[in-house]
Parts: C-alpha cells; sequence; structure tokens
C-alpha cells in the first residue's frame, strides 16, 4: 500500500541523517521528491579547483543559476591555480550563484603572485567566515574584500606575503564586527595595522596569532582592541615552537 507522510516529517528525517552521506544518497534514490532536501547536506561542502576547465565543466553540468547546486554550498574550498580563470568575464556572475555560502576558504598556494579578489565582493550576503591562505594579493584588496561582507565574524590570513605593501591604504567607510576568531599567520606587521584601523572596530572574542621575530607590542595592541569581549588568547612563535596562552 501507498503510504505518504506529511512533509514536515519527511523533513525531519532528513535533516536526521545530515551527517550520514550514504544515507542521503539512498533517499534520493528511494523517493525523487525528497532530492531537493538531501542535496541542502550533500553538497553543502564543496572542494573546487578554481581553473578554466573546472569553471566551463560547472557551467556546462548546471546551465540553470536557479537549478544549480551551487544554492546548497554553505563552505567552498577553492584552491585557484590558473591566472586566466580569473580573467573570464563571466567569472562574476558564476561566483554569484553561490550566494547562501556561510564559510568560504581560498587557498592560492604555490602561487608567486597576488590573486584578485575584486569579483568575490560580497558575493555571498550570509558569509560570516572567510579564510585565506598563502597569497601575496595586496592588503588593499584584501581588506576591501573583508569589508565587503557586513556579517562576517571569523577572520584567517594565513602565510600572507604582502610584497606591494606600503604604508598609507585607503580605511574604509564601514566594516564588518568581526566577533569571532581571528587567526593570523605571517604579515602580521601590515595587517595588524589594517585591522586597527577598520571603523567599526574589532570585538574578536578568540584570537590565535603565529608569527616569526615580529614585535611584541604589534599583539598587545591588538588585544587591547578587544579588551572587552577576548576570552580565548593563543600565541606562538613558529621559529622558536613556544607558545604563550592566555584565558580570560
Amino acid at each position: 500500500m501507498a503510504c505518504s507522510l506529511p512533509p514536515e516529517i519527511l523533513d525531519l528525517i532528513v535533516d536526521h541523517l545530515r551527517d550520514k552521506p550514504s544515507a542521503l544518497k539512498k533517499c534520493c534514490v528511494l523517493s525523487k521528491s525528497w532530492v531537493p532536501q538531501t542535496r541542502r547536506y550533500l553538497f553543502a561542502h564543496i572542494r573546487f579547483h578554481y581553473t578554466e576547465h573546472s569553471i566551463k565543466s560547472w557551467k556546462l553540468a548546471f546551465p540553470d543559476p536557479s537549478n544549480s547546486l551551487a544554492q546548497h554550498a554553505r563552505t567552498p574550498f577553492l584552491c585557484e591555480q590558473n591566472p586566466s580563470a580569473l580573467e573570464d568575464p563571466d567569472v562574476g556572475c558564476w561566483i554569484r550563484t553561490f550566494y547562501r555560502v556561510e564559510s568560504l576558504h581560498v587557498n592560492a598556494l604555490g602561487r608567486s603572485y597576488g590573486v584578485s579578489f575584486v569579483q568575490f565582493h560580497g558575493f555571498s550576503p550570509t558569509l560570516r567566515s572567510l579564510t585565506l591562505t598563502h597569497t601575496s594579493t595586496p592588503l588593499q584588496e584584501i581588506f576591501n574584500l573583508i569589508c565587503s561582507f557586513p556579517l562576517l565574524e571569523d577572520l584567517g590570513l594565513t602565510t600572507i606575503v604582502p610584497k606591494r605593501d606600503t604604508d598609507g591604504w585607503n580605511i574604509p567607510s564601514t566594516s564588518p564586527k568581526l566577533t569571532g576568531y581571528l587567526k593570523i599567520k605571517g604579515g602580521l606587521r601590515s595587517v595588524v595595522r589594517r585591522l586597527c584601523d577598520l571603523p567599526s572596530g574589532l570585538h574578536f572574542s578568540k584570537i590565535r596569532v603565529s608569527h616569526d621575530n615580529e614585535e611584541p607590542t604589534l599583539t598587545t595592541d591588538l588585544v587591547s582592541r578587544c579588551s572587552d569581549t577576548l576570552k580565548y588568547l593563543t600565541i606562538s612563535h613558529y621559529a622558536s615552537g613556544a607558545f604563550f596562552f592566555q584565558l580570560r
């Protein structure tokens, strides 16, 4: 006999299986009506190698943005490898199909030149976590990207090499509140100076700083800016392996 359950019950079943991909795939086969709900979890985490070929393949597979799996992505991991991919005039439109992303990690490992983030500006109004790894992109452009996400809470800047850094920079008129965690490794001097200049101030609850022979006053200034909200602080000197912990 045919048996039907209320949509609310079916949704609860799928929600309960959110961390079990194999079970979710079986749900897709069991009933076509379950596919939209299961996609929310099956494609929430995407690892995307950002090359010209991969972009063309994605567009070919999902020509209709309204029916694209990008709408289900919450935490994509982008490995940027090919500079020509960023020169595609349609890249901006492609990126904006990921409009529900809450956490973004971009890794430019192996690149000796800066990655352009201009077309990423404000692409997802729900973004709350941003991590940039191994990039020599000018800090002005990095901070323009940061300030394009008004709800941004968590920020990770790992192995930032500001080769074209200058003393002066154009301070943005607005910036996110930055109330979550901050992780910095490399480029500490320039990064901290710009963070302290942000107009909305700093309200991080957790800070993790890794440095190599940087001025200790930089970290002191950073911590003092977050003195009312900071709950956890980790400082490490990665040349000597020494660690300092402070719990507030």
